[in-house]
């Protein structure tokens, strides 16, 4: 087993293993789909690798709903195995992750002229307690209007006739694919983020052996064998399917979807709420001081590398809102920040939009590459399992069940909601001398989880070295992340780790000279490499507030 360190800083170490060893398997793509199998592989005691070409989660992964969903909506569709499997699942994730993943109430209003009445969203609502097996304290209610009114007075009673409250899960889509990357290296894995594959090599049978990686931090080239390739990227997996052949059959299609965020006081939901508006589901969902919404789906044939959100797509979340919260007369000038990314969809020629396939699905091409396309962020852990019982298969032995279970992600060493709370409680005590209030550490450990305690020591060390405490915590954080979390840019630390730059513009203004200061000294930047960092948060700041005109 290799003793790696999830660090930026171990860079180079990580190559010279990458390109020393031969592994069992080898996942192109760190989503949380290429994660999961990293750390999959690696509890089964197997010797694995994982590449990413940017950075963990800087796809789809990172630009979710932030729901761990039980499947309700895959009701409608009678899709009974999904319900069943991803209402099960949100369990499990909820267990191993408990700092990242917290059970929300959730209303689902009856709204006139859609397809739920009073009636079926009891009948829905009861099968799907059965299905996912879902804990007694957890079932859900209805209510009539005027017990859903008083639950929600914003709701339009002009239209609204009831609701079913049930619970779902909200988590940080990015962190939770760090955490599966993190822990997948603790567990033995050489991961590493900023590598790209840029080809395949095969042997003389015709069978891919390995690949040839492009280290986009220092621009040298490096190779990586193994037995098994996965191809795990995500929206991109037909770029890494060319590599090897020619598509044909099924390929991908992207879907894309955007969010939009509001101030709660802007948006001042009562609970979670989960509505239908002409047959669409739209999510609003309160998180601290904020409230977002989503999602649209339309078809995406554009740049890949840069995704924006349309200004007719705002209108449209927009339209949503003023119809079911009529009183308060939400305009884009309210949107404080937003998101805009992609679902991979599996189709094949002729296949119409809704024909195309949300489940996952794993094929594999002559040359013995492995691909998994398709999926949702609940089923992960499932999804990992059918890769490696293929693999299993292939190699003929007989598919076992994943260990990962069990396995607690890094930070989430917990058993208990209480302990969660014992945790905030005591780090508030023993570090008031950093002047941090309760619910500071309170959003800390949301993050790191029981890894938090690392980071206070390390804002301890930066105490005294800054007239301000908020740009002494940057500073700390920021050199954590790189020393502990594989940051490598400036994105990554305000994007993917912190998500400041989703639900905190402002205090990525107020703290950018800072955070870019540090991570220039722990990252060694040369003057334009720190340059090129700060202009590109300065166009992701922007981007957050400017709708491109359709």
């Amino acid at each position: 087993m290799m003793n790696n360190t999830f660090s930026t800083l171990n860079r180079v170490s990580i190559i010279n293993q990458m390109e020393n060893n031969y592994f069992d398997v080898l996942v192109i793509g760190g989503g949380i789909t290429g994660s999961g199998i990293a750390l999959d592989a690696a509890t089964r005691g197997l010797k694995v690798a994982l590449i990413e070409k940017k950075d963990f989660a800087s796809g789809t992964s990172s630009r979710s709903g932030k729901l761990i969903h039980g499947g309700l909506k895959y009701l409608q569709k009678f899709d009974l195995p999904v319900v069943k499997e991803t209402g099960r699942e949100r369990a499990i994730v909820y267990n191993n992750a408990r700092h990242l993943v917290y059970p929300i109430n959730m209303n689902f209003p009856i709204i006139k002229k859609e397809s739920y009445n009073l009636a079926t969203l009891k009948v829905g609502l009861s099968l799907y307690d059965r299905l996912a097996e879902v804990k007694k304290e957890e079932r859900h209610n209805i209510y009539t209007k005027q017990k859903t009114l008083q639950h929600e007075p914003l709701f339009n009673p002009k239209t609204v006739k009831g609701s079913g409250i049930y619970v779902e899960y909200r988590t940080d889509d990015s962190r939770l694919t760090l955490e599966a990357a993190k822990t997948a290296t603790e567990k033995g894995a050489s991961v590493l983020n900023y590598a790209e594959m840029t080809d395949i090599l095969k042997d003389e049978n015709n069978q891919v052996k390995g690949i040839v990686a492009k280290d986009h931090i220092d621009e040298k080239t490096f190779t990586v064998k193994a037995t098994h390739i996965v191809n795990a990227a995500g929206p991109w997996v037909d770029k890494v399917r060319i590599k090897d052949r020619p598509i044909t059959g099924k390929h991908m299609v992207h879907a894309k979807g955007i969010h939009i965020v509001f101030d709660y006081r802007t948006l001042p939901v009562a609970s979670s709420i989960y509505f239908q508006h002409q047959g669409r589901m739209i999510a609003v969902i309160p998180k601290d001081d904020k409230t977002y919404v989503g999602s649209t789906e339309t078809i995406y044939t554009e740049n890949m590398e840069d995704i924006h959100v349309n200004k007719s797509e705002v209108d449209y979340l927009l339209g949503c809102l003023n119809e079911i919260f009529p009183t308060l007369g939400l305009s884009v000038n309210d949107v404080t920040s937003s998101w805009a990314g992609i679902r991979p969809l599996i189709g094949k020629e002729g296949d119409a939009p809704s024909e195309l396939s949300r489940h996952d699905e794993i094929f594999e091409s002559d040359s013995g590459l492995i691909t998994i396309a398709g999926g949702k962020l609940t089923g992960y852990r499932k999804m990992a399992e059918r890769v490696m019982q293929y693999i299993e298969k292939k190699d003929n032995k007989k598919p076992t069940d994943s260990n990962t279970v069990h396995v607690k992600l890094s930070g989430g060493d917990f058993t208990s909601k209480n302990d969660l709370t014992a945790l905030i409680d005591q780090l508030h005590e023993h570090y008031s001398h950093l002047r941090l209030t309760k619910d500071a550490i309170r959003q800390f450990v949301l993050q790191y989880g029981t890894n938090t305690e690392n980071l206070l020591k390390q804002i301890t060390d930066y105490d005294g070295r800054f007239d301000d405490d908020e740009q002494r915590n940057i500073a700390a954080e920021a050199r954590y992340t790189v020393e502990h979390e594989m940051v490598a840019a400036l994105t990554d630390f305000y994007d993917r780790r912190t998500s400041y730059l989703l639900f905190d513009l402002e205090k990525v203004k107020r703290t950018l000279n800072t955070a870019t200061e540090e991570m220039q000294t722990a990252l060694q930047w040369d003057d334009n490499t720190t340059k090129r960092q700060v202009a590109e948060m300065h166009y992701l700041i922007e981007k957050a507030l400017t709708f491109k005109e359709d």
